[in-house]
């Protein structure tokens, strides 16, 4: 058997509004995205290949499921128009469709199943057609039956129509109640009502209440509380004595100290009131808070302790660049580029000379791992315009100029980023996280000891492209 997924722009686009940044099929419910529900089911169900088929945008989800491997069954992906009936999407996928019986998920539906029910067995036995129905979607069945045992009057499966903001918060918090989650869950679950992720930091003074979901690379600061009915997505922060409690935090979200998110959906900057539908978007000071957005000023004493650590790397810099410097440079290993950043002051701009080795060599690899990339930067710290750690600063393009956000000022621009300091950011998102955090809680001799560990970090990276 074989799965057809047919899914209509027109079902799930009021999802844009509240999540614009997320295709709807990656969705996360529960922190694991949606596709991947309807992935498992169909697994359940006895099928050997699946296919997503979609009038709306195909390459996110494609990206994310790529050819299937993962989850040992060959997934493809086709387009229709929006104008095509079922009949003709059948056609149009006639050689998918042809060879097997099909099982056809048609519409932004949710399945509620059960990992522990024998569907191969039962979709097997049932006829051609319809199988289940709701107000935007349904199950189906094509092709003749290959087993002839009695038909179930009671078929253990249900449909839930996604179409408003309030069905998916009550689903998520639904499925984070089962004592014995009927799905595949993320995470290490070795108690009931709590599902936990790698890489997670939770402070001895913080408070978890089950029950509870929290994804990868996610940090619960002292005092927090944690539940009940918490559902944390992957590489959040939770900062001191805040609250989550009935409650979801997609990816990519920083907490503030002493807030309380309550009945909500926080993702961002967007709080979320999933009753009435209503989106905010908070201001940094309010969900981010306690981040320094007062500009570059900066205390005298921070001054003096970042240029004297900037003038000690100068100082033991100096030489490996003089020996290495021209060398890469004749090699053209050593590769520069000339652009205006955002600073931590509104319409106020930098223009840096940046450097990134090319690390093809025994004398760029050494290079790199000693830093000279940033050497150059360092003079930039002493007279006051850079600092040596915090953020490295957002290259100014010409459509946003207008648009220079406070999530983009929150940091001071430095020579190392705080989050060369972790091992987990790969990407803008997680960077912005691990930079807020520290740019909220760091000090002068904090900052000293963050350096160390970036430069240390730096020698293990496989590129310094800033």
């Amino acid at each position: 058997m074989k799965t057809l997924i047919i899914i209509r722009e027109q079902d799930y686009e009021w999802l844009h509004h509240f999540f614009p940044d997320i295709h709807p099929l990656l969705v996360p419910i529960c922190n694991k995205p949606f596709a991947e529900f309807l992935i498992d089911f169909s697994i359940l169900a006895g099928s050997e290949a699946l296919r997503f088929v979609m009038d709306g945008p195909l390459s996110d989800v494609e990206r994310y499921c790529d050819n299937g491997n993962r989850w040992g069954i060959p997934v493809s992906y086709a387009s229709i128009q929006s104008t095509d009936d079922l009949q003709t999407v059948i056609e149009k996928n006639q050689r998918f469709c042809s060879a097997e019986r099909v099982l056809i998920i048609n519409g932004f539906i949710f399945i509620h199943y059960d990992k522990q029910h024998n569907y191969k067995t039962l979709l097997a036995s049932l006829p051609d057609g319809e199988i289940l129905s709701c107000d935007s979607g349904s199950l189906s069945l094509r092709g003749s039956r290959s087993e002839t045992q009695k038909v179930l009057e009671n078929i253990p499966l249900s449909l839930i129509r996604l179409d408003v903001i309030d069905v998916y918060y009550r689903l998520c918090m639904e499925i984070l109640n089962a004592a014995s989650s009927p799905y595949v869950l993320p995470g290490y679950s070795n108690e009931a009502y709590c599902h936990i992720g790698r890489n997670v930091v939770i402070s001895k003074r913080a408070e978890i209440r089950k029950p509870v979901i929290i994804g990868n690379n996610v940090q619960i600061l002292a005092d927090s509380i944690i539940g009940p009915n918490a559902v944390i997505d992957s590489n959040v922060i939770i900062d001191r004595e805040s609250a989550v409690i009935d409650s979801i935090v997609l990816a990519n979200t920083y907490i503030g100290e002493h807030l309380e998110v309550q009945n909500k959906i926080a993702s961002g900057n967007i709080l979320i009131e999933p009753e009435s539908g209503i989106s905010i978007a908070m201001d940094d000071p309010h969900l981010l808070t306690g981040i320094n957005t007062s500009g570059s000023s900066k205390s005298l004493f921070q001054s003096i302790v970042h240029g004297l650590a900037a003038l000690l790397l100068i100082l033991l810099q100096l030489i490996p660049f003089l020996i290495l410097w021209p060398i890469l440079t004749l090699q053209g290993k050593w590769k520069k580029s000339t652009n205006s950043y955002y600073t931590a002051v509104s319409e106020k701009y930098l223009i840096l000379t940046t450097t990134a080795i090319e690390r093809t060599g025994p004398l760029s690899t050494l290079a790199a791992a000693l830093s000279l990339d940033r050497f150059t930067l360092l003079f930039r710290v002493l007279i006051g315009q850079l600092a040596i750690i915090g953020s490295w600063p957002h290259v100014v393009t010409p459509s946003k100029i207008t648009e220079h956000s406070s999530t983009e000022s929150c940091c001071r621009a430095a020579v190392f980023s705080y989050a060369e300091t972790e091992e987990w950011p790969v990407n803008i998102g997680d960077t912005a996280i691990v930079e807020r955090y520290y740019a909220a809680h760091g000090n002068p001799m904090k900052d000293i000891a963050l350096t160390l560990k970036a430069l240390f970090n730096r020698i293990h990276e496989t590129n310094t492209h800033p």
